[in-house]
């Protein structure tokens, strides 16, 4: 598909050894990592939520790319890159702050034996989590303090150095969460502020206009919220095609290897089938890449002998019989 339209915030196009194809679609490279082919679609999807100030929600099965496009548009853009993936035991005030509530009664009972005048201060027991970071590293770093508060270290900011004070934040793999996650997070999203009540006074923590993108991933394994949903830019991603993993092939081990990359990757397209049609895990594009280092190093491709093991060790990964 060939969406004409000009990309104002997003221009990958733009971006340092990149490639327009002619299709449409744009290769770009990244220092010591796989490089990302952005079709139209997602230039634009990206683009909107810029332009709207709402978090791109990257829909899609196992290995189409979402959290790795996370990480390439942070890049393209120059931004620091702040990933967080959600698990069943996330909370909604997990991805903004913690508080060590049991460093803070040892110290107050170690204090009480010895006599001491007192604790140190709350801010000493915070710890900024992702969205802080995101939106206000200055006060993160202070953990909350005013300047000059005695007892407060300062926290490292976990973020990839950047010059820029912007920031991409990837929420991966949000349907992993309890279902009140989402909507938990709405205000934060929405807004781009919340306020940490465990301070005294709370403190009120707001990200700067325009300085946040914030991508969410989804497996599409539970149903997320219509209240969630509405606040969110939409980004359906597909099953790579064969052309589309070629390419990234090319970009890593170079174009001379071209027949074999084509190989490989009319076997993931037929793994890939099979397994949808059983209900099983496909083959993700980390491991057709996986797979083609190994031919790679070991001189296999897909007529030698060995091709079935490790085919087996490392696409299709169980015990029913790979497809012909």
């Amino acid at each position: 598909m060939t969406l004409t339209f000009t990309p104002k915030g997003f221009r990958p196009a733009e971006s340092p050894g990149a490639r327009t194809l002619a299709d449409g679609q744009v290769v770009v490279p990244v220092p010591g990592g796989a490089a990302y082919l952005y079709s139209p679609a997602i230039v634009l999807a990206v683009n909107v939520a810029l332009a709207t100030q709402r978090p791109l929600l990257l829909a899609g099965s196992p290995g189409t790319g979402k959290t790795t496009l996370a990480a390439n548009v942070a890049h393209v853009l120059g931004w620091r890159f702040y990933p967080r993936v959600v698990s069943s035991r996330s909370r909604a005030r997990d991805l903004m702050w913690s508080f060590d509530t049991l460093r803070r009664l040892s110290d107050a009972q170690a204090s009480a034996q010895v006599g001491s005048a007192g604790l140190r201060p709350r801010e000493a027991y915070i710890e900024p989590q992702t969205l802080w970071w995101a939106y206000e590293p200055d006060t993160a770093m202070r953990r909350g303090a005013q300047a000059g508060t005695e007892g407060v270290g300062f926290a490292r900011d976990p973020a990839t150095p950047s010059r820029d004070a912007r920031a991409v934040v990837l929420l991966d793999e949000i349907d992993k969460a309890e279902p009140d996650l989402p909507n938990d997070l709405l205000e934060a999203l929405d807004t781009e502020c919340f306020t940490i009540d465990e301070l005294d006074p709370p403190l009120r923590v707001q990200a700067a206009r325009d300085r946040v993108l914030t991508f969410i991933t989804t497996n599409g394994e539970r149903e997320l919220p219509a209240a969630f949903l509405r606040r969110c830019i939409v980004l359906k991603l597909e099953a790579p095609s064969e052309d589309w993993l070629v390419s990234i092939a090319n970009q890593r081990f170079g174009a001379p290897g071209e027949a074999l990359h084509r190989a490989v990757a009319r076997r993931i397209a037929v793994l890939r089938e099979a397994a949808l049609r059983q209900n099983l895990r496909e083959p993700s594009t980390a491991e057709y890449l996986d797979a083609l280092a190994a031919c790679r190093q070991l001189g296999i491709d897909t007529a030698s002998p060995q091709w079935q093991l490790l085919e087996q060790a490392v696409l299709w990964k169980r015990d029913d019989p790979r497809p012909a």
